[in-house]
């Protein structure tokens, strides 16, 4: 919010500066804004140009007064007096109103450092010989950066003139030059730069180099657009052989079939059957330019081309024809030949009908790609004529199910729930699984989808099947908006479900939290029936946030129940290291107070472990304590290296820091802690 006002006041501040600007220009006579030109620094009040790019474009309106305007500008150029900017803006006028008669001021400012990119640029922009003669001239004089502008500026000029020059350079010694100029012939043009960097490639070794081959292609450009055809050709010949770099190789193969004036739309057909796969890209490129009848002639010899060269005349005919192409198409993809086949099949999904959906169904059984791309292809087709067939093979065809669940899922058929509840209250997890998969992504938490799932709940016995059954219905729950309460939906779904199976629920809802929730625990652990304790103390400890905190440290120190102990000390040591708002020191004492608890070894290495949380050199000297506790220690090197990891915490307190780890890498038995602790006290 801070950022978005702050843009918007300098906004604000530029709109009215602007305004300001524009209302004191208007006030502002014209001489005035001459005399304030010579002395204007950047940051400064821009009325004084507002006024001055009036005036020039009122000059532009005749001859004289242009001349007039330009020598006035370029008088002030040489000026001791004159600023930087100011020069700046100078020159940039003079791009539009310059003549002649400024070429030798501007030219005097090329071999300035700190004038030259900006009269470069006027005489890039003056019409006539005069600014080339100039730029030509400062060619032979200049050198290093300023001479490598000067290139550009006679390239962008396309000065057939400096070509002689440029090929000096382009031979020369000093690489930066050399190649600006090669770059500059290319953009340039004509026969004899053509010819020089034809030379040169011929020359070369195999691959022309990037810096050779770019400009000659743009050469062999700007031949073949002269009608110069010859010339092109050869150029392109010459970057067309392989071994050439691939992109040089193809552009240069795409200019070949561009000078195929006469019959090219066979040329495209012969490039598209060659072997050359380099050809054949370029033609696929091309097919979408070929008349019907074209396409056809193509599609008659599809079984003598190559499989890339069948993948994408089909997707052409696919893409140009639609549904005209389902008979071609189909018959593709009952072909014999794996590639063709998966191309039939997959374009099925882009031109097929209800027709098509058997055939996809059976492919579904082929495994691999075929059967992805039969996915793909029912996912695409019409829902109402894809997904009874769903349903149909969904109980019909068992060793295809996963893959029907996986079209099903993606089309959001909500007719297959009650199939997939069913299946899902198998007890073979290959069989529930894909089911409940297929239900996470269907199902929406509303009163008509979470009783279903609540129902299949309820009939699952406890182990690995209930357990992801809750998965189920707490990913289903994750659907609904931020902040909305995820148990109302299911609590609503028991209704008034009795004791015991409410009970049964306990850890899901503990899962998804609430205050409803939470009484319903409470009453829960009231009750005498063990079964009944139990599921409340797995839903305490289910708990997503530290909400609870306070409960399971209640738990943990007065249960009677040593396994209900353990639960609730291990639940309340993950929920109070979650990243809160609380201050980490008070994250320190509440991990203190759980050591306290802890009852064996292992739950003193979860602490200490969970305890690497907490950044902070407190934490650090806390765990370091633990070092000489046999059934500690490990764990506690593990925490240590793993705090050492924050710079910000280790390089201020490396006085304390260092000889903590100095004594992990002695004790540590993990060659990769030992490594870590080594690193971190080299400060690396």
């Amino acid at each position: 919010m801070f950022r978005t006002n702050t843009f918007l006041l300098s906004l604000i501040f530029a709109v009215l500066a602007a305004s300001s600007a524009l209302t004191a220009a208007a006030d502002m006579p014209v001489e005035e804004a001459w005399k304030a030109l010579p002395t204007y620094q950047y940051g400064q009040d821009i009325a004084p140009l507002l006024v001055l790019d009036r005036a020039v474009i009122e000059a532009m309106t005749s001859p004289a007064s242009r001349s007039a305007c330009a020598a006035r500008l370029a008088s002030l150029l040489e000026s001791a007096q004159t600023t930087p900017a100011a020069r700046q803006y100078i020159c940039n006028q003079l791009r539009q109103v310059g003549t002649a008669a400024e070429v030798p001021v501007l030219a005097r400012l090329l071999a300035n450092e700190e004038t030259s990119e900006m009269a470069r640029h006027a005489l890039e922009t003056i019409p006539g010989e005069q600014p080339l003669a100039a730029l030509r001239a400062a060619l032979t004089t200049l050198k290093g950066r300023l001479r490598i502008g000067v290139i550009n500026s006679l390239a962008a000029r396309k000065d057939a003139a400096s070509v002689a020059d440029l090929k000096s350079l382009a031979a020369g010694e000093d690489q930066e030059a050399a190649a600006a100029a090669l770059w500059a012939l290319g953009n340039i043009g004509g026969d004899e730069a053509a010819a020089f960097l034809a030379a040169r490639a011929e020359k070369s070794p195999v691959p022309v180099p990037q810096a050779l081959a770019v400009p000659l292609l743009r050469c062999g450009d700007a031949l073949a657009a002269a009608g110069k055809l010859e010339q092109a050709g050869n150029i392109y010949r010459t970057l067309s052989q392989a071994g050439q770099l691939p992109g040089v190789r193809r552009a240069a193969l795409q200019g070949l079939l561009g000078l195929e004036k006469q019959d090219r739309t066979a040329a495209i057909l012969a490039w598209f059957g060659d072997t050359d796969p380099d050809r054949r890209r370029v033609a696929a490129g091309e097919l979408g330019s070929l008349p019907d009848e074209r396409l056809d002639r193509a599609a008659e010899r599809l079984g003598q081309l190559p499989a890339a060269s069948q993948r994408a005349l089909i997707e052409v005919l696919a893409i140009r024809r639609g549904r005209q192409a389902l008979p071609l198409v189909l018959s593709i993809a009952k072909s014999d030949k794996p590639e063709l086949r998966l191309a039939g099949i997959h374009y099925l999904g882009t031109v097929g009908d209800a027709s098509v959906v058997p055939l996809l169904v059976d492919t579904l059984a082929a495994g691999g790609d075929l059967t992805q791309a039969a996915q793909q292809s029912l996912a695409s087709l019409p829902r109402k004529d894809v997904g009874p067939a769903m349903l149909e093979a969904l109980n019909a065809r068992p060793e295809i199910r996963t893959s029907v669940i996986d079209v099903l899922k993606t089309l959001r058929y909500y007719e297959a729930l009650d199939p997939l509840v069913a299946i899902a209250a198998q007890k073979d997890p290959a069989v529930y699984g894909p089911a409940l998969d297929g239900l996470r992504g269907i199902a929406d938490p509303d009163k008509t989808d979470l009783p279903r799932l609540v129902k299949l709940l309820l009939g699952t016995e406890p182990g690995p099947h209930r357990e992801e059954v809750e998965k189920t219905i707490l990913i289903v729950c994750e659907k609904l908006p931020a902040g909305a309460d995820r148990a109302e939906p299911v609590l609503t779904a028991l209704g008034d479900a009795g004791t015991p199976e409410s009970a049964m629920c306990l850890p899901l809802l503990g899962r998804l939290g609430g205050p409803k929730v939470l009484a319903r625990i409470e009453s829960a652990l009231k009750q005498s029936d063990p079964q009944i304790q139990e599921a409340a103390v797995r839903a305490l400890c289910n708990w997503p946030n530290a909400d609870v905190a306070d409960r399971l440290k209640d738990v943990a120190k007065h249960s009677e129940n040593e396994s209900f102990r353990r639960r609730a000390l291990r639940a309340y040591v993950r929920v109070v290291t979650l990243k809160s708002e609380r201050p980490e020191s008070q994250t320190l004492t509440m991990l203190q107070d759980a050591m306290g608890l802890a009852r064996n070894p292992e739950d003193t290495q979860l602490i200490l472990e969970r305890a690497s949380t907490v950044r902070t050199m407190e934490s650090v000297l806390w765990i370091a304590s633990y070092l000489d506790n046999p059934a500690a220690s490990q764990a506690a090197c593990l925490a240590i290296v793993e705090l050492a990891h924050h710079r910000f915490l280790r390089h201020p307190n490396m006085d304390q820091f260092g000889p903590i780890l100095d004594k992990v890498g002695k004790i540590a038995r993990d060659p990769a802690v030992v490594e870590r602790a080594r690193r971190y006290r080299l400060g690396l």
